[in-house]
């Protein structure tokens, strides 16, 4: 089987959703680690982990997509050090955010969070969550943040740069 020159549709759509959710519950997740308890933290936790199970959703879909997809082969020319500072970039785009949901279902689980929230107990909030969970969530995200960051970075640098047209590959256009 050959390789396509891009993804395939159903692949890009879900890159983009994925993208956009990530970037929403990252900013959630920093919104409610710097708010006071209150009932608006309890909103803004709800917030965050509805984003966070969609992003999940959308991250299972994704495999199951590369698994049943045939993707874009890198370009020879990139070289062993791009190919495989891509490969690893990709794929911590994948643990990152499968380490940050599963994490943050324990937690909310373990520390009995969304059971706080959806009771809108939030005088019983816990003011420091330092359960094994938490601490996994906490590595995670600048992780996945700087990943994101390399990921974009990486696209910019071979639409301006090296100007291989590299981001058509993600475009249904």
């Amino acid at each position: 089987m050959s390789s396509p020159q891009k993804y395939s549709r159903p692949t890009i759509i879900l890159h983009w959703l994925f993208a956009v959710t990530i970037i929403a519950v990252f900013i959630l997740g920093k919104v409610l680690e710097g708010s006071a308890i209150s009932p608006e933290k309890l909103n803004i936790f709800m917030a965050h982990a509805g984003l966070g199970a969609l992003t999940g959703l959308f991250l299972i879909y994704r495999i199951v997509l590369l698994i049943k997809h045939a993707r874009p082969k890198p370009d020879p020319n990139w070289g062993i050090v791009m190919i495989s500072l891509s490969k690893l970039v990709h794929l911590l785009l994948y643990l990152a955010p499968l380490a940050l949901v599963i994490s943050g279902m324990s937690m909310s689980l373990f520390a009995g969070l969304m059971e706080l929230a959806m009771a809108g107990d939030w005088q019983a909030w816990p003011e420091n969550i330092t359960i094994p969970p938490a601490a996994i969530h906490g590595y995670a995200a600048p992780i996945l943040l700087a990943s994101f960051a390399l990921h974009v970075i990486a696209a910019l640098y071979h639409q301006l740069v090296l100007k291989d047209n590299l981001v058509a590959r993600m475009k249904t256009a």
